[in-house]
Formats: C-alpha cells, structure tokens, sequence
C-alpha cells in the first residue's frame, strides 16, 4: 500500500447556518472571534490557523463536514481505492481539487488538495 507524503492537517470546518447575520454576530459577540464580514452568502470566522466557513443555507442533521488536507488528492484517490473505498475521482473547483467521501460512520469527508489554477475561497 501507498503512503501519504506528509501528515494530514485539518484544512477548515463547513457549517452550513439558518440565518447568516445572526450566525456571524454569534461568533463574533458570544465566542468574541475574529469574523470577516458576509459576502456572497459566506462569512469566515478565524479560529487560529483554522477556518470556520459559515455558510447561508439550510442546516440539517449531518449538514456539517470534515475537510482534511493533503498534499496530493490523486494519490489519495488510488490510496482509496486500495483499500476498496468507495470514492469518485478528484473534482477541480479552481478553489481546491477534491474527492468527497463518507466514513464508515457516515460522516461527510472533503479530502483536499491545491487546486489547478490560483483562486483562493477566502480571498
């Protein structure tokens, strides 16, 4: 079996939310974080070198995902289907190229890597 090059790290945290406005003064005003303020449905909060994405939509039951990191997606994608993982191939937003998964819990994993071309989402 392959090996991952480098260690994986938590890239950021999606949480989908109800009313944006009022999600951002939460964890400005309460939890006193470090929020940019909303754009195009999008307000980041800046937990230290994480990420918390918020997002206007409709949450529900599970509506929150881990994305992980790593160096190289495509080789995690064969990494994946070693082990018989059930995984489409890498999608390349321009944003990030990724391979959406669940764990056998069914939690929703994003499974990151750089994208193709430079476009930052928090930018």
């Amino acid at each position: 079996m392959s090996t991952p090059q480098r260690d994986p790290e938590l890239a950021f945290i999606w949480l989908e939310v109800s009313d944006l406005q009022r999600a951002v003064e939460f964890y400005r005003g309460p939890l006193g974080l470090p929020v940019q303020e909303p754009r195009q449905n999008l307000a980041i909060v800046h937990l230290g070198n994480t990420r918390i994405y918020l997002a206007a939509g409709t949450p529900r039951e599970g509506g929150m995902y881990l994305a992980l990191s790593f160096a190289d997606v495509d080789a995690l994608h064969r990494r994946l289907q070693e082990y018989d993982i059930p995984a489409k191939p890498p999608i390349d937003e321009g944003w990030a190229r990724y391979i959406d998964v669940t764990d056998p819990d069914g939690h929703r994993l994003l499974l990151m890597g750089p994208p193709t071309s430079s476009h930052d989402l928090a930018s």
